[in-house]
């Protein structure tokens, strides 16, 4: 269980970051930031199995945070749908 901090991007729709640490973005490779934009703060989320995601649950969100320093979540219309 963690906090994460997620960033809405400026270039692309539907398409969040997921970090450990606010504000720190040099786990995230060059070339995604250029494709991201300038980062918004959305919010602070805690890690703990509580809360639903789109795309991914939280220990695979945590676990690719841990192993890559971020998550990139990449929404898709069809992710909308019920």
């Amino acid at each position: 269980m963690m906090w994460c901090y997620i960033y809405r991007s400026t270039k692309k729709e539907n398409c969040y970051l997921y970090m450990e640490n606010q504000n720190d973005f040099s786990p995230i490779p060059e070339k995604i930031m250029s494709i991201f934009g300038a980062p918004v703060f959305v919010m602070k989320v805690l890690l703990d199995g509580k809360r639903q995601f789109v795309v991914g649950t939280a220990q695979e969100i945590e676990e690719r945070i841990k192993t890559d320093g971020f998550f990139l979540q990449m929404l898709k219309e069809d992710d909308f749908k019920v």
